[in-house]
C-alpha cells in the first residue's frame, strides 16, 4: 500500500495532508470491506447461559469439564457445541446447540452484493451468518423416580 501513496506523491504532486486524508480513507474502506455486516453488528460470538436444576449436576460442553449446577461461557459461532449435563445415579443428558441463519448477513449484499462480505467474511471466516437458536438452556440428567 505504501508503494500506492509513493506513486501517487510523485505523479500527482500531492502534500502531506492529502496523502494522509487518502491513507485514512483506504485504510478505512478496507476495514469495512474486511468486515461482514453481521460480524459487525452482532459479533462472531454469543454468551451463554446453562444450569440444571440440581446444583451438583455436572456441565460439560463438548467434553470439557465447566462447572456444577450453573454455567455462562462464551460459543464461537464457526464451531459447533454440544452440552452434557450428568448427575450422581441418572443418566446423562446430551444436548446440541442449534444455529439459524441469521438475517443481518443479507446487508453485506448492499456492501459488494454479498461476494466477500458475505460469503467469505460471515460465512467461511467468522461464522456470523449463522447465530445460535438458544442463550439460555436448562438440562437435566435423566433420573428414575422411586415410587
Amino acid at each position: 500500500m505504501d508503494e500506492i501513496f509513493k506513486l501517487l506523491h510523485k505523479y500527482k504532486n500531492i502534500n502531506k495532508e492529502k496523502m494522509i486524508m487518502i491513507k485514512s480513507i483506504l485504510i478505512g474502506v478496507s476495514l469495512l470491506i474486511l468486515s461482514g455486516c453481521a460480524a459487525i453488528f452482532k459479533g462472531t460470538s454469543q454468551e451463554v447461559s446453562i444450569r440444571s436444576n440440581d446444583n451438583a449436576a455436572k456441565i460439560y460442553v463438548n467434553d470439557v469439564f465447566m462447572g456444577k449446577g450453573s454455567t455462562r461461557t462464551v460459543f464461537k459461532k464457526n464451531k459447533n457445541y454440544t452440552i452434557r449435563v450428568e448427575q450422581k445415579d441418572c443418566t446423562a443428558t446430551t444436548v446440541s446447540a442449534s444455529k439459524s441463519f441469521d438475517p443481518i448477513t443479507l446487508l453485506g449484499v448492499l456492501i459488494d452484493y454479498g461476494i466477500f462480505t458475505v460469503l467469505v467474511v460471515d460465512g467461511l471466516g467468522t461464522g456470523a451468518w449463522q447465530e445460535f437458536d438458544q442463550e439460555s438452556f436448562v438440562i437435566d440428567a435423566q433420573c428414575e423416580e422411586v415410587l
